[in-house]
This record gives structure tokens, sequence and C-alpha cells, in this order.
């Protein structure tokens, strides 16, 4: 049984690994408009004008608010339902619905580390940057936000590794991420403890490399702090 039990693994590996790669793919493609989304909702909650806070509180509270899931159905099923976007995007349309859902989901929670990030730093450093006859676009620029990013890395690191865990849903419109491709797998072969036990440690080889990592950034910034 041991024998065919890593038998059954090494022949799925090829496949895994596939889905393993679309997995980091997706991730990336999501992550980064996620982060400009995330910046620029932060912006408008921070703003002293009152409706563009406004807007920037309603994105956060709609899209922390909804499963993921929903979101996912939602642009993939619900909107071709109004707009031809099967037909505009063909089989495009996929890729772009997976990347749309996860960037709206991750972007409200960026906004909300990245305006954590930017109310961590002392007011004095913006009075300071005033004082010197900057104005507010150059203090958020040169000053504020630099300052701010190093804090928001580990924060934002977690947030990537959540990114990760969260393109296992897009298995349910048929993306060949790597929890579909067990599936997929399974399907015909009905090795479902070796498949799946496959792709539990890949997710975790590549979720604690990632962890590793944001604990390293962490650790840095507390000792340039210190």
């Amino acid at each position: 049984m041991g024998s065919d039990f890593f038998e059954i693994i090494l022949d799925a590996l090829p496949m895994l690994a596939e889905g393993a790669k679309l997995t980091v793919v997706y991730s990336i493609a999501a992550i980064i408009p996620a982060t400009i989304v995330g910046l620029i909702f932060a912006l408008l909650k921070l703003s002293s004008i009152r409706v563009l806070r406004r807007i920037g509180e309603i994105y956060v509270h709609v899209f922390r608010g909804l499963p993921l899931l929903v979101v996912i159905f939602y642009i993939y099923f619900a909107l071709p339902q109004i707009l031809p976007l099967h037909s505009w995007f063909g089989d495009s349309y996929r890729f772009i619905a997976a990347v749309l859902a996860l960037t709206l989901n991750e972007g409200a929670y960026i906004t909300e580390i990245i305006r954590a990030g930017i109310l961590s730093i002392d007011e004095g450093q913006t009075e300071a940057a005033y004082s010197i006859g900057m104005n507010k676009y150059q203090t958020m620029r040169f000053i504020i936000l630099p300052q701010a990013f190093k804090r928001m890395i580990p924060p934002l690191m977690n947030q990537f590794i959540q990114t990760i865990k969260d393109t296992s849903l897009l298995s349910a419109i048929s993306v060949a991420e790597l929890t579909r491709q067990g599936q997929i797998y399974i399907s015909t072969s009905f090795a479902a403890i070796q498949i799946w036990t496959a792709v539990a440690v890949i997710y975790l080889a590549v979720i604690l490399s990632l962890t590793a990592v944001s604990n390293s950034l962490e650790r840095r910034w507390q000792n340039d702090q210190g």
C-alpha cells in the first residue's frame, strides 16, 4: 500500500505542479492590482472630503462583507446576464473574472492595511513637511508613504499568503489551479487520500516559505526601528 500511495502521487505530480504554477500566477495577477486598488481606497477613506470617505467605506464594507465565492459567482455567472462578456472576451473571460474577483476582495483588506500604515506615521512628520513648503501630495508621496510602506510589508505579505489560499475557490469556475487539478485527477483515479495529501503538502510548502520570508522582513523592520 505504501508504494502504491507514493506511485499515485508521483504520477499526479506533473498535473499538480502545473496547478501550483497557475495558483501563483493568479495570486500575483490579483495582488498587484489589489494593492493599487487598496492604495486608492485607503486615500479615499483618509480624505477630508466626506463623499470620498463614504465611497471608500462602502467599498470596504461591501467586499469584506461578501464571501469571496459569491463575488466569483456574481462576476462569472451573473454579470454576463447583463453584458455579453463571454462574447466579448471568449475563453479569456474566466481568467478576467477570476482575477477581478480576487482583486476586489483582496483590495478591500489591503485598503485597511495601507490606511493603518499611513495612520501609524507620527503627525509631526506631516507638520514638518508642511513647514518646509511641501503640499499634501508631496508630503504623502515623499514623506508618509515611504515610511508607512516599511510597516506595511509584513501584513501585505500575509495578505498575499491569504490570496494564494483564496485561489482554491477558483476551482468552482473550473480554473485549473492546484485544487482543481487535484479534483480532475481524483475524478478518474478515485485516489482521494493520496491526491489531497499531495495538494495539502504543496500548499503548506508554498505558504510556509512565504511565511518565513514575511517573518524575516518583519524582523528586519524591527531591527531598523531599534
